[in-house]
């Protein structure tokens, strides 16, 4: 794998946020013929990148992809019609499957992706099993748009994949050896990957539930504390209101205590006045 190769995968693996300052520090650095190519190679789309992510990190089970999509096209040319039921069958569960892992993938990265980019996923596999070279090309994990397939003609793959051409998936005799198998090695090939796919589709199941459980608990708890707030603040509005009485409460006996001290003073001088004409009368 040449260094583009590997820069490219480094890249188009990154955080979709993180892309474009990495893509044009790497160029900058590398500087040259390879570091222009660096610094024009494309942003994933967020299909792409979750393609990118799930190929780096289960590259095997791209490859067996790839040789269910052999076996299918052996039994087209073959027509064998009880290869193609249950291959096809299979291929649809397991690309479905698999679409949702990229999916979860995504989502544990901090970048969920919408139900329209995992759909974009899920055609990019299907792609992928039709045909070798997108098979190549989603293994590199260096898409940078989805891929579509009609079935008939081939992928087109132009502005798909940053850096060089991607190597073959499989090897031709590889590839030779698995489209002339018999069909019941494919399908149990195709099984196994379901069930793998299967297998993998639980374990996201279960954490999603235990994510969705104590995400609930977690909104009880708030409402709960929320509630608690209310009260204190009610609390505090009553404790408030008391204070404000008590302060009226003693204005008031201020002002009744000021007026109680006026009055004595007076009743003093009264006392004061009757004392002195009482001691001139008795003189």
């Amino acid at each position: 794998m040449t260094d583009l190769e590997n820069i490219a995968r480094e890249l188009c693996s990154l955080d979709p946020d993180t892309f474009t300052a990495a893509r044009n520090a790497r160029a900058k650095e590398i500087g040259g013929a390879d570091g222009t190519a660096v610094r024009a190679m494309s942003k994933p789309s967020a299909a792409a990148w979750a393609t990118n992510i799930f190929a780096r990190e289960h590259g095997d089970e791209l490859a067996q992809l790839a040789e269910i999509g052999e076996a299918l096209r052996q039994a087209q040319a073959d027509v064998d019609r009880d290869a193609l039921g249950d291959l096809g069958a299979q291929r649809r569960a397991v690309v479905a499957a698999l679409a949702r892992r990229a999916a979860s993938l995504a989502k544990d990265r901090g970048h969920p992706i919408s139900a329209a980019a995992t759909t974009d996923v899920e055609h990019t596999l299907q792609a992928a099993m039709a045909d070798a070279d997108a098979a190549a090309a989603v293994a590199s994990a260096r898409l940078v748009r989805a891929l579509t397939s009609d079935g008939l003609e081939p992928v087109d793959l132009e502005g798909a994949v940053v850096g060089p051409p991607p190597a073959p998936l499989l090897p031709r005799a590889r590839v030779t050896s698995i489209a002339s198998a018999p069909s019941k090695r494919a399908i149990a090939a195709a099984r196994k990957a379901l069930v793998d796919a299967r297998r993998g589709e639980d374990e996201a199941e279960a954490a999603l539930r235990e994510a969705e459980r104590r995400a609930r608990a977690a909104a009880k708890e708030r409402e709960a504390l929320i509630a608690e707030r209310e009260d204190l603040k009610q609390q505090l509005a009553d404790i408030d209101a008391e204070i404000t009485q008590a302060g009226r409460r003693r204005s008031a006996t201020e002002k009744e205590a000021t007026a109680a001290k006026r009055w004595a003073s007076q009743a003093e001088a009264a006392v004061e006045r009757a004392e002195a004409e009482l001691t001139k009368l008795g003189e």
